[in-house]
């Protein structure tokens, strides 16, 4: 495949950010070399009336040569400031703001800056072959697990290509963990990653799909980078099983009005949960093995 003067320009700093990167051990965390947006597309439907919902969050991936974290910053802006007391203080204006807005106009968009959308973190580890995933465990609870990467095992589709954002994109495709995914990944960005736990492949992946149309996953762009790699700042996070973490959650979203009600003395959406239907079950997470 041929490259363009650019592409190799791309190629040549990175590597340079890489040296940079080695030699300033004296920072207290570690450097990204690159800093990758994409937007995380899915689908669910409501209980109440059925309507499938088709929503978008964005996402950073944050990657260097030896580690890559790939978060939501809105949640990693909530949770740094819920980890001090004047961070606290700050986060309950904003919320108490937000829910007067609320309640006096309506205005659900005033709510969306002071919620999460997401508490997924994916954090790789490169040296030890390894990725970290942070995420909700029901109406409150947060587990974390650790998996290999060996756990993603890809078939390369050489003459399948196509271009996004100006660069030269591979099929790939795996079986995991319960869905048929496509990726297209770009040798002419060195770097073996790529959104939620995707890795291994020789370039980054700019796009991943799944067969089900429920999930997906798009790059929209790509910076050079020195920014910090901070850790998680919530340590809340328990280690649990990963399918019993994803059965938890199910448990919760199915069940969520009586869970509330058990939890606080109060009622939430009338305190009774529509019964779940086989259609609104089909809408189900990034992974399906949980089941089994």
């Amino acid at each position: 495949m041929a490259m363009t003067t650019n592409r190799l320009i791309t190629i040549l700093v990175l590597l340079c950010v890489a040296i940079g990167a080695n030699a300033k051990k004296e920072q207290e965390y570690p450097r990204a070399e690159i800093t990758v947006g994409y937007d995380y597309h899915y689908k669910f439907m409501r209980k109440g009336d059925g309507v499938v919902v088709k929503k978008n969050t964005p996402f950073i991936l944050l990657a260097n040569r030896n580690q890559s974290k790939f978060y939501c910053p809105s949640t990693e802006f909530k949770d740094s400031l819920e980890s001090t007391p004047s961070g606290r203080a700050k986060a309950k204006q904003m919320f108490d703001a937000a829910a007067a807005a609320y309640v006096q106009n309506r205005d659900r968009s005033a709510m969306n800056g002071v919620v999460y959308h997401s508490r997924l973190y994916v954090a790789k580890d490169f040296d030890k072959s390894v990725s970290t995933t942070y995420d909700q465990a029901g109406m409150s609870e947060c587990g974390y697990y650790d998996e290999p990467f060996s756990e993603i095992d890809w078939l390369i589709v050489e003459d399948s290509t196509k271009t996004i954002l100006d660069y030269q994109c591979i099929m790939a495709t795996t079986d995991y963990h319960g869905r048929k995914w496509t990726v297209w990944f770009t040798p002419e960005i060195p770097m073996q990653d790529g959104p939620w736990k995707f890795c291994g492949l020789p370039g980054l992946i700019m796009d991943a799909s799944e067969l089900s149309g429920q999930h997906s996953f798009t790059a929209t762009g790509i910076e050079i980078s020195t920014q910090p790699i901070f850790p998680i700042f919530n340590t809340e996070y328990e280690k649990m099983d990963r399918k019993e973490m994803l059965r938890a959650l199910r448990h919760y979203r199915e069940n969520s009005n009586a869970m509330f009600k058990a939890a606080t003395g109060s009622e939430l959406g009338g305190g009774v949960d529509t019964p779940v239907t086989e259609e609104y079950r089909k809408y189900d997470f990034l992974e399906t093995d949980y089941h089994e």
